[in-house]
């Protein structure tokens, strides 16, 4: 494989090199002159996110620190990822600008039309000591209703924003059940292969009631005609607890987004179910779902009343526990797919799902 695409963008690791990182930053901090920078780490993943020591020549640094994330797809999976890495950069370039979501900074973010990279060069978070969250150590539910507040904030920002129609800002978000998300969805219902994922640890984690994959395949069309009859905003579509993280203050923040156009209920069921305990999501569900709908109304958003947004609610934990049941070992491991999907399996038994989308 060739270390850079043909419109310069690397597609390996040896690609990274001074003189193209010197380039990519140039776009935005033409005062910069780096003198060298070296792979400090290598975190592979859906994307592989590569930590950069870089050296700048004295009093041309233009107030860039020393390290850097750059993050693309370097791995043999990575061709089969492309539109999710597109979709990512022009999170990054085009959406955050414009909406209240704490996330790294960006200090590049570009596609290659050539190949199937996408690269965001990026605020290290490590080095300002943000707290990372994992799906092994789940929050409190004080935690979880900061975070929902949070999520208020920009969902009403972009609720029903004429900017997602032809010709919008925000054009390029599709729809959570269209275009290759479905793509994507049609992939893992194929019979062999919900099959294979049925015989792994986290089906066991679930009862045999949701291992029908004919009933998912029913339900995620019926969320898709569910989802249609409601105003849409930004999500930032993928908020398990691997892709948040925490200031020292407790402030919520956000990366790996994969921004789709959604009602509200998608992102909020997705992130409180994954992000609590059983028990805990059991004992406060109802409230963390009235904290997020007090804050839509105090951003001017006419908020669904609390009996609406629970019958919402009940039914998008399909879309959760889908994820979670296909979701690959190359992406999440083993544990960490079974924790979420036995989360997701406790709240659609809990929560009568089967018969909600049957």
């Amino acid at each position: 494989m060739p270390a850079t695409s043909d419109t310069g963008l690397p597609v390996s690791v040896d690609g990274i090199t001074p003189a193209w990182l010197q380039e990519a930053l140039h776009q935005r901090y033409p005062e910069v002159v780096l003198e060298d920078a070296r792979v400090e780490d290598v975190i592979l993943g859906t994307s592989t996110k590569i930590r950069m020591r870089l050296r700048f020549r004295a009093g041309c640094d233009g107030g860039l620190p020393p390290t850097m994330i750059v993050k693309g797809g370097f791995e043999a999976h990575s061709p089969s990822m492309k539109e999710m890495y597109r979709n990512e950069i022009r999170c990054y370039r085009d959406a955050l600008p414009f909406i209240d979501m704490r996330a790294p900074a960006c200090h590049f973010a570009a596609s290659a039309p050539d190949s199937h990279q996408s690269i965001v060069i990026m605020e290290d978070l490590v080095a300002r000591r943000a707290v990372f969250l994992h799906a092994q150590r789940p929050l409190a539910p004080e935690q979880v209703a900061r975070r929902l507040r949070a999520m208020a904030r920009y969902h009403a920002q972009t609720w029903n924003s004429p900017e997602f129609e032809p010709g919008g800002r925000w054009d390029f978000i599709g729809g959570r059940h269209e275009g290759w998300s479905v793509v994507y969805q049609d992939r893992y219902l194929e019979p062999e292969v919900w099959r294979h994922y049925m015989g792994l640890p986290r089906a066991a984690a679930v009862s045999t009631r949701l291992h029908d994959g004919e009933w998912m395949r029913h339900a995620l069309r019926k969320l898709g005609e569910f989802h249609r009859r409601f105003p849409h905003c930004l999500i930032h579509g993928d908020t398990h607890l691997g892709n948040l993280y925490e200031e020292a203050d407790g402030t919520p923040g956000f990366f790996d987004m994969q921004v789709a156009r959604a009602p509200w209920f998608t992102e909020v069921t997705y992130h409180l179910v994954a992000a609590l305990d059983v028990a805990d999501r059991a004992a406060h569900e109802r409230t963390l779902l009235r904290n997020y709908l007090d804050a839509l109304s105090e951003a001017g958003i006419a908020a669904p009343s609390l009996d609406e947004a629970m019958d919402a609610y009940r039914r998008e934990i399909a879309y959760g526990l889908f994820i979670f049941l296909i979701n690959e070992t190359r992406f999440q491991t083993e544990a960490v797919n079974t924790a979420y999907t036995a989360r997701f399996g406790a709240a659609a038994i809990d929560h009568d799902t089967v018969r909600l989308l049957g």
